[in-house]
């Protein structure tokens, strides 16, 4: 699967879990935080592809064993979080 169509996919599964994804610019570290109790997933949109998509596979990752992923989706997150 292509890291576009990954990355598509990735955001969909955040947004079914009623994650917000915020895209900006600027100089800041992409990833997890909790703002007034709800969860987001900020990512600088001026990062390449690859880094959006590593960056969504480790903050999703923490929900992967309770939802539905398609198989190729699962095993890009779990290579992601080890590593390969």
């Amino acid at each position: 699967m292509k890291l576009k169509k990954i990355y598509e996919e990735l955001l969909s599964t955040a947004k079914n879990l009623g994650i917000s994804v915020r895209k900006d610019k600027g100089h800041f570290k992409s990833g997890f935080c909790t703002l007034d109790e709800r969860e987001l997933i900020v990512i600088n949109r001026s990062a390449p592809v690859e880094q959006r998509v590593a960056v969504l596979s480790r903050c999703l990752s923490r929900y992967s064993d309770n939802i539905y992923l398609k198989p190729a989706i699962r095993d890009f997150i779990e290579n992601e979080i080890l590593g390969k």
